[in-house]
Order: structure tokens, then sequence, then C-alpha cells
């Protein structure tokens, strides 16, 4: 299953997600793969990943078409394996303009590595460019992160409508995700309730409360789960694994 993690706003614990859900996945026995398509690359360096010269990545597979599985790398977490980024993938991003079928490239390339992994996590950048586009075509199924605040909202019919474009009308499958609560913010977090109540069926039970153990993981680079599994961090991102593969079933 292909599942990519999109919001065109920065901030929102796109890249959080990603990490945190596919090392959940992966200790529930999922073989599990995570792509890196932002430039920025901090799924990469947030597996604790350092690219070198010579290995392949994200960059090689939609700009020469090698063979995805040359570019997959391992991380510290068994299971769980990588297609890295770096910051060259912007300027590959710019020449697939030019490609026939450029919305197509990716979900091209994943058809042979569907068979080995159980999920694909994509970590899509905070735009609705050409490689959101291409995460978009490729997925079978879409997290938004949508962070707890006024700004947060802003664009969320914006990228449905995308979706919608790219997938077809009939697509629903996809699922908010609240990240950043605090809850503390009562009213705040009333506003944004009232919001999304338009929403309501496609929003996940499960809500990513602001933790600073998070905070401090992405600067160890580790996941939640290897860096403090009792955190609130940590059982908030279990229960939306959990979730996930009760949706599933």
């Amino acid at each position: 299953m292909v599942i990519s993690i999109i919001n065109q706003k920065g901030g929102t614990g796109k890249t959080t997600t990603s990490i945190n859900l596919s090392s959940g996945l992966c200790q529930q026995g999922k073989m599990t793969l995570v792509i890196d398509i932002d430039p920025q690359a901090n799924a990469t360096t947030g597996l604790n990943y350092e690219t070198t010269q010579g290995h392949l990545s994200i960059k090689d597979i939609l700009e020469n078409g090698i063979d995805p599985s040359e570019a997959v790398a391992n991380t510290y977490r068994e299971g769980l394996k990588l297609i890295p980024s770096n910051i060259k993938l912007s300027v590959t991003a710019e020449q697939l303009y030019s490609k026939v079928f450029r919305e197509a490239l990716l979900s091209k390339a994943l058809k042979p590595l569907s068979k080995q992994y159980e999920y694909i996590i994509i970590d899509c950048p905070p735009n609705l460019g050409v490689l959101t586009v291409n995460a978009i075509y490729a997925s079978d199924f879409i997290i938004i992160p949508c962070e707890t605040s006024r700004s947060s909202l802003d664009g969320i019919n914006d990228l449905l409508n995308v979706i919608a474009l790219i997938k077809g009308k009939t697509f629903t499958n996809y699922r908010l995700l609240l990240t950043l609560l605090d809850n503390r913010n009562k009213l705040t977090n009333e506003i944004v309730m009232d919001e999304l109540a338009p929403f309501q069926e496609k929003l996940f039970s499960t809500v990513i409360s602001r933790n600073e153990a998070l905070n401090q993981s992405q600067f160890a680079r580790e996941d939640i789960f290897t860096f403090d599994p009792k955190s609130r961090g940590a059982q908030d991102y279990q229960n939306l694994t959990m979730e996930l593969l009760r949706h599933e079933c």
C-alpha cells in the first residue's frame, strides 16, 4: 500500500508522521519503505541516514529511470528501508516539467517495489509541485497532517481539489490527522474543530499532541519509539499506527 503524507503548508508534522508511522508499522512486523521526495531531505536525515556521493537516491529514479531497488538503503531499524533524497532533487523537479506523462513517473517506478513492501510511505515537500503530484498519482491512501491552528486549515480545500483532479472525484481514500495539539489552547482547539466539522468523517480519531520528546527525537535523528518509547508522542504514534491498520482491515 502506498501512503503519501501531504500538506502544502510547512510545519504541520509531515516528516515527523512519515518517520514515526513507518517505524510504528515496522514494530507491527510490516515491511515498510520510506521514500523521501522532498529536496530538503528531512526524512532522510531524520532516519539518521547520511547520503554519500556514490549512493543513489530518488533523484536517480525520476531523472534517469534506474531500477528503484538499487536506491533502497538500510536504516537503523530492522525492516525499515529508505530511498533517500538530497538538495539536487530540486533541479530534477524543474527538469520533470518537460517530460511526457511526468505525473506518472513515480507510480511506474514503484510497481516492482509494491510486491516487496507491505507499506510504502512517501514524505512530500511543502508545496503542490510536480513531486507532490507524482506522489498523489502513486498513492493508494493519503494522510493530510493539519496543525491545530487557523493558518493550518487554509488550503485544505485547494489540496483536496488537486487530489480529486489527479485521482478522480470518486477517490475518497484520505484522512486528516490533527497534529501539534496543545490542550491548554481550548478556545483555539474548539474553533479549529468547528472549521473541520465538514470533514468529521475524514478525521483520524488519533490526535498527535504537542510533545517535547517528539522535538528532541528529531535532533537525535531517531524515531520516537527509539528515543523515548514511554513518551506521549510514542503513545500517539502507536495509536495512529493501530488505527491505520484497523482501517486497512
